[in-house]
């Protein structure tokens, strides 16, 4: 598509009245849009924690509550109590537990236990549910005990389906709205809005089911080729990601190196000047012979930090450099021949969730995990500036 072309197609989109219907139905302000948290995991388990909570200061009592565990004690693979028996519950002393033990959300009752597992985009990993069950079966061993998988389908568990409930969103926008609707009156009015726009954000992030989503599909079949040409250039994760990491190295005065769209290389500026720049190699486009890295791996939701030594021209003795980073705690023999990677640490890092995110949480998450590296980078200088003889006179062949 060339400038002409895209402007055309620009103008016809301007002119395009459900544009401005979409425009304008963006602009409605939202709390939980504001906050960037539509899809983030821990955000939606903790508003439905305050939801839940009858002595929250949501003023609404058991009234959520009551109708989630009529839900819950519905299912046929809980039998211990009837829905009807949630009306008798004196609810009052209810604990509502987050994050206890990796749980998402747990409902202490007098004699039960709800276990509530909320995934929002994030799949089951690592027998996490069972281990949940065997969590909640050893701690509460003369409690009724139910589980429940909480997810924007309703869909059962993949691992542990025999066990947990599925219990989808769109229970809960149904709840709410039976709520506003009925106690619409009574309820405090900045409450009523947070509902509200919870409401509107599960329907259009979660569910797919809002009007704003509805006329987005129609404008986009209307502009299909625009909206296309713009989808397959616009910025990725690992842009993003990239920059915020480029943005903490420069902050903490390291110096960034060679580096690519995945890859972000770095080195301190001791260990920059006793570095050799390689005059003809396969490594670097920069010529470096040593670099620090941090390798972006979404598909598998890591954050890869190594020590990396790279090909060098015949003339620099890579050997002799290994040979001293061999002698650091903690650092291996390098499997490869060409790349020299003598240290490699592995970070869990969630990409889906970095939409959600301002640019000021993104960078306070690198900078935790760059405080656990930093204690490696001093090593590493500390032996490059023990050895600073035989590297100078290395760097100078």
């Amino acid at each position: 598509m060339d400038t002409t072309q895209l402007k055309l197609h620009y103008d016809n989109l301007l002119k395009d009245e459900d544009f401005d219907r979409l425009d304008l139905g963006l602009k409605n302000p939202n709390i939980f849009q504001i906050l960037r948290i539509t899809k983030n995991e821990i955000r939606h388990s903790n508003f439905l924690s305050w939801l839940l909570d009858p002595n929250e200061s949501h003023k609404l009592g058991d009234i959520f509550l009551k109708r989630f565990l009529r839900e819950v004690f519905s299912s046929e693979k809980f039998d211990q109590i009837d829905q009807i028996d949630v009306e008798g519950m004196d609810l009052s002393k209810v604990e509502i537990e987050r994050e206890w033990k990796n749980i998402d959300i747990l409902i202490k009752l007098e004699n039960v236990v709800v276990c509530i597992e909320n995934k929002v985009l994030s799949k089951e990993h690592s027998n996490q549910l069972k281990r949940y069950k065997e969590i909640i079966e050893n701690q509460f061993p003369n409690h009724d005990k139910t589980f429940v998988y909480l997810t924007p389908e309703g869909y059962d568990s993949e691992n542990e389906s025999e066990t947990y409930e599925p219990i989808s969103y769109e229970f809960i926008v149904e709840s709410l709205e039976r709520i506003v609707s009925v106690y619409g009156e009574s309820l405090n009015e900045q409450v009523k809005n947070y509902l509200k726009d919870y409401i509107t954000i599960i329907k259009r992030n979660l569910m797919g089911t809002d009007k704003l989503t509805e006329l987005s599909k129609k404008i986009y079949q209307n502009h299909k080729e625009l909206f296309d040409f713009i989808n397959e250039h616009k910025p990725d994760l690992s842009d993003e990601m990239g920059d915020v990491l480029k943005n903490v190295i420069k902050s903490r005065g390291l110096i960034v190196g060679s580096s690519s769209k995945k890859r972000v290389r770095f080195t301190t500026k001791e260990i920059s000047e006793l570095t050799y720049i390689n005059k003809n190699s396969n490594g670097w486009k920069n010529g470096e012979s040593f670099l620090f890295e941090f390798i972006l791996y979404e598909e598998k939701n890591k954050l890869i930090f190594k020590v990396v030594i790279s090909p060098s021209d015949k003339i620099y003795d890579v050997q002799r450099l290994k040979n001293i980073l061999m002698d650091i705690d903690g650092f291996t023999e390098p499997r490869g021949k060409k790349w020299l990677v003598t240290y490699r640490k592995n970070y869990t890092y969630d990409y889906s969730s970095i939409s959600d995110k301002t640019t000021e949480e993104i960078t306070e998450e690198m900078n935790k995990i760059f405080d656990k590296v930093i204690p490696v980078i001093n090593k590493v200088e500390d032996k490059f500036l023990t050895n600073k003889k035989e590297l100078r006179e290395l760097k100078e062949v």
